[in-house]
């Protein structure tokens, strides 16, 4: 691997940034950023890959459509490739995109639409008969088979004109505010959790199993392009779209017909100025060729047809009161302050509170209750506050802001890691902490309980089973009432699960260390900590000066081990997890590891590997006799990189270590170089 420079090594962190920003839109329907976020680093990604053409990869998110396919719907191949859009975010990239088409095909007409901001959808019927409805997918090769939920959506027809033997059209999946704010009160008055957004809670919906939460949520939709049709063609997309129209399908409403730049541009202000009146969200205008015949010879990349384009507004900015601060506990025990406001109408939904991050952005922005403050979100993701109108501060003026000691929920007092800007609660025994902390303990990188995944965890957590660690372990007391209840399913998956359980607790010491959630422990630095002691109880003993001996045990993740065990209720949880019979040993190493073809080599793991997992990796290579570390330094053998290297890549490069790739790795331990 040749030396990269900082812009190349950009780009791949880019990418892999992309690509977790992806998965969460798309897979999870839980976007991490804005709008406005996402397409900033998609625009930075593609200048650098044309910049650099050596690094291009078609499994960038550049080049890539969609998520994944859903493991809990059926796949469906796609026959017609299901494509995004190129997004453009001012006047003079969307005039030199039909200009450019001018100068190609001459004087043209163009479309321009609302550009609906919900969830991708391909209807096929055949003879007149729904047949098949599936997601967006890849975008390319598989969707999710979401037919019976298509057929709930409101105003669908199921079958059309009989004489037409195949129609494939693509739609756009929505929930209307006011379906999406009654969804909302219903979800907050049974104290469960409410939806970001429309877009989040009709993508959310449309992939549930249970096809009748879609009619009850008040799912619907706009058909908006002919993906294939045998027996009939048409000119231009304007006249298909009246003909989708007179069969009874909801279509894109008010498309404009523009010829020239003014009236495209005239459209797309008239979109912005009727958006917040709309009862449904968009998030752009859309600018398209209309002669098909035109658009088949243009044809499209990898991503996105080359005859057509989505502008992006700008995010929205209002102004509301703040009423107060509160402070909100997450799974990680980090206490994040909350600004409660005077509810304003902002992007499609109703906004009463935003997140402040951390202490440092109130005291930077000096926040008192009955400020003036100004809110921006661009659609998709909880709103923040970006300044305070300081001249409209109350008189006489509220106290200034006071960091919390102690936390708001068990009152345990809270902590800051060293330079660090956010605060802890450090007791293992926060309710607020509590159901996080189950999930973790039983998921794959730390006990890795089979069928004690999220959905079980919190089913359990609401029925009382289920309120800390060691209840885990006493579920076994209750079979009869799981049974009964349904909670988990019928007698032979409890019984299932119970008895993943019970072989949890002979685990290696390392996962249940991992699974206690100490922080800055995750799976490897658990490793190297039960390397270094044959024990729980000596591990809970060892001096801060004993612990960053360890390889890889730095200041920060010694300070946290100690926080942790000096605490009384971490001592209580530990002696009930021994009572219960949970395994406090380490294994002994396999002695034949020092004679495996990397015995003794130290390797780093860094970034995100393309054939195999982070866990898979360093099983392999712990099998083969090497000694994961996790941070590079003079006497690390080699680092094997994948994509986001980051940092740990330059330092093995500063130091003149080799570097190999995961395929490599494989390569090698099974003898092949």
């Amino acid at each position: 691997m040749s030396d990269l420079n900082q812009d190349q090594l950009e780009l791949l962190e880019l990418r892999a940034y992309l690509a977790k920003l992806n998965h969460a839109y798309y897979d999870l329907d839980d976007p991490l950023v804005s709008d406005q976020e996402y397409d900033q680093a998609m625009q930075r990604l593609r200048h650098l890959e044309a910049q650099y053409p050596e690094l291009q990869d078609p499994q960038s998110p550049s080049q890539i459509v969609g998520g994944q396919v859903s493991s809990d719907l059926p796949p469906v191949p796609i026959q017609y490739p299901m494509l995004s859009l190129q997004d453009v975010f001012s006047s003079e990239e969307v005039l030199s995109f039909v200009d450019n088409l001018r100068q190609k095909l001459g004087p043209q007409s163009f479309t321009v639409e609302e550009k609906i901001d919900g969830l991708s959808l391909a209807l096929r019927y055949e003879w007149g008969k729904l047949v098949l409805a599936h997601t967006r997918g890849d975008g390319h090769h598989f969707g999710e088979n979401v037919t019976d939920q298509a057929k709930r959506l409101r105003g669908l027809p199921l079958t059309i004109d009989p004489t037409i033997p195949l129609l494939q059209v693509r739609a756009e999946v929505y929930m209307p505010y006011d379906d999406f704010n009654k969804l909302n009160q219903e979800q907050e008055a049974k104290g469960e959790k409410t939806f970001a957004n429309p877009r989040n809670s009709a993508a959310g919906t449309l992939r549930q199993l249970n096809p009748d939460l879609v009619a009850s949520r008040g799912l619907t939709y706009f058909v908006f392009d002919i993906l294939a049709l045998e027996g009939r063609t048409f000119e231009s997309d304007s006249e298909s779209l009246a003909w989708l129209s007179s069969l009874g399908f909801a279509v894109i409403p008010q498309i404009k017909i523009c010829k020239t730049n003014q009236e495209i541009l005239a459209a797309i202000q008239a979109i912005a100025e009727e958006r917040e009146t709309l009862p449904y969200g968009i998030d752009g205008a859309v600018v398209k060729l209309d002669r098909l015949a035109l658009r088949q010879d243009l044809g499209a990349t990898a991503k996105v047809p080359r005859w057509a384009v989505a502008y992006k507004y700008p995010a929205e900015i209002k102004e509301t009161v703040l009423d107060r601060i509160d402070l909100q506990v997450g799974r990680t025990g980090r206490v994040t302050p909350v600004a409660i406001l005077k509810p304003v109408q902002i992007a499609g939904s109703t906004v009463g509170r935003a997140s402040l991050h951390n202490p440092s952005i109130v005291r930077a922005l000096d926040l008192r209750p009955g400020d003036t403050v100004r809110l921006s979100k661009s659609g998709d993701v909880i709103p923040h506050i970006i300044s305070v109108n300081y001249a409209l501060r109350p008189q006489p003026a509220p106290d200034a802001w006071q960091e919390p000691t102690r936390c708001p929920v068990c009152a345990s007092p809270l902590y800051r890691e060293a330079e660090g800007i956010d605060l802890y609660c450090e007791s293992p025994q926060c309710p607020a902490q509590a159901l996080g902390h189950l999930i973790y303990f039983a998921s794959k990188p730390a006990m890795d309980i089979r069928g004690l995944g999220e959905v079980t965890v919190a089913s359990l957590y609401d029925s009382g089973l289920l309120r800390g660690l060691p209840d885990i372990y006493r579920l076994k007391d209750h079979q009869e009432a799981l049974i009964a209840d349904g909670f988990i399913g019928r007698e032979r998956r409890v019984g299932q699960l119970l008895e993943a359980i019970e072989k949890s607790k002979s685990n290696d010491l390392w996962r249940l260390v991992t699974g206690l959630g100490i922080r800055h422990v995750g799976p490897q630095a658990a490793r190297q900590l039960c390397q270094a002691y044959p024990d729980l109880e000596a591990l809970s003993q060892a001096s801060l000066l004993e612990l960053q001996a360890v390889p890889d045990i730095g200041p920060e993740t010694a300070h946290s081990l100690i926080n942790f065990f000096s605490q009384a209720e971490s001592q209580e949880l530990l002696a009930q997890l021994k009572a219960l019979g949970l395994n406090f040993q380490a294994q002994a190493q396999e002695a034949d590891k020092q004679a495996g073809p990397l015995a003794g080599k130290s390797v780093v793991i860094t970034g995100s590997l393309d054939t195999l997992s982070r866990g898979e990796a360093t099983a392999l290579l712990e099998a083969a006799g090497a000694l994961v570390r996790l941070s590079v330094s003079a006497k690390t053998d080699f680092v094997i990189v994948g994509e986001n290297a980051g940092s740990k890549l330059a330092k093995a490069q500063e130091l003149g270590i080799p570097l190999i790739s995961a395929q490599d790795l494989t390569d090698f331990v099974k003898g092949g170089v």
